[in-house]
């Protein structure tokens, strides 16, 4: 069974958009409104430009933003907006093409080693789903290999002249690169990997050869792609639109080419059926298909932090607990809260004793970083 085309939302999309949120969605969307969008932005107050352009910033759509409005005739949109989304997208694109340069630089160290690696994200999502260098910002490079070569593989950073600021986390210059053994993350919160199941192993076994950056990588099947994306998606607590996007451009550019079965059978399998739901309703508000029927209604707390996402002012922490939502029994829900309360690098090594009195100074940052976040989107709204 192959995925559904069809886009449902544009009609509703084209009716309605008239706040901040729709407007952004616009120019992230993968379809072209482009009466719409022309229309609104022909409207916008010149005093209201430069909050706009501060909202696309935060979302990091600067890109797509740029790729909607060049579409649009000189007069429909305010000269100054229109020439700094250039200015963007050109440093973005020049920022890319520097990070391709000492990504694949570290692909062609690691094929000499012959050490598998999988790009996630990153610059992979910009030629796979983009085929654009200016369409998206990103800060790291993230590079999954095999549990077993973790160890040989930060050797050949290390000879590259990368230095390990934290486990798994390589800088040289401004190249940062995260080295994981694990696609979720378990390395930090080891629940994360026991509750939704998702093998190294079989991602690799299921990968084909492509190169990133034109340096040797393995590329994940279609619907592990999709998969990664919306985990990811909801592990960020929906943050930023552009994460939004990359979901849904990716949705529209391979609609005739994921298998709707084989992506709920790794979701069941994986225990994420939930996860890539929420994700894929998110996606849907961009105009994007739906690659797989959504899993059952989790409650009215998902309900209620869901229309936040949509609305784009999700609450602090809302992955956390979708997450801990979307765990199958009530003990892995608290494992997965205690895990987030006490992650691996925080916990003190030894005693139940100190690892209690850890409790409130980690509340206290998790408070603290609430607040910034929360501060934060008020700024870009």
């Amino acid at each position: 069974m192959r995925a559904s085309a069809s886009a449902p939302g544009r009609g509703a999309v084209r009716e309605r958009a008239c706040g901040s949120a729709d407007l952004l969605r616009l120019l992230a969307m993968p379809g072209r409104e482009r009466e719409t969008l022309a229309s609104i932005l022909r409207a916008l107050p010149s005093r209201e430009t430069a909050g706009l352009l501060e909202r696309i910033a935060y979302h990091r759509i600067d890109g797509l933003a740029h790729r909607a409005v060049d579409l649009l005739p000189p007069e429909a949109i305010d000269p100054w907006l229109r020439s700094s989304l250039k200015r963007r997208h050109q440093r973005i694109s020049a920022a890319t093409l520097s990070q391709g340069l000492a990504l694949a630089e570290v692909l062609e160290g690691l094929a000499r080693r012959r050490l598998p690696v999988i790009v996630m994200r990153g610059l992979r999502s910009v030629e796979g789903i983009y085929g654009d260098p200016g369409s998206r910002p990103f800060e790291d490079h993230d590079l999954l290999v095999l549990p077993g070569d973790f160890d040989v593989a930060r050797e050949v950073l290390a000879r590259q002249g990368f230095e390990e600021a934290a486990p798994g986390l390589h800088r040289r210059g401004g190249v940062i690169l995260d080295l994981h053994a694990d696609p979720l993350g378990a390395r930090r919160r080891p629940t994360r990997g026991a509750i939704f199941p998702l093998p190294t192993e079989s991602l690799f076994e299921r990968a084909a050869p492509g190169s990133v950056a034109g340096g040797p990588a393995l590329v994940p099947s279609a619907e592990d792609e999709l998969l990664l994306l919306a985990i990811h998606l909801v592990k960020h607590s929906f943050d930023r639109l552009i994460r939004v996007a990359d979901l849904a451009h990716l949705l529209v550019a391979r609609a005739r080419t994921f298998d709707a079965e084989i992506l709920r059978h790794r979701a069941v399998a994986s225990r994420t059926t939930l996860l890539l739901g929420w994700a894929l309703q998110a996606a849907a508000a961009l105009g994007a298909p739906m690659a797989a029927e959504p899993g059952a209604a989790p409650g009215p707390l998902a309900a209620i932090l869901m229309r936040r996402v949509l609305d784009l002012r999700p609450y602090p922490y809302t992955g956390e607990i979708l997450m801990s939502l979307a765990a199958p029994t009530l003990k892995d829900r608290l494992r997965f809260a205690l895990d987030a309360f006490l992650p691996s690098d925080a916990a003190p090594a030894v005693g139940a004793w100190r690892m209690a009195m850890a409790v409130p100074h980690r509340a206290t940052a998790l408070l603290r970083q609430a607040a910034w976040q929360a501060a934060e989107r008020r700024r870009a709204r």
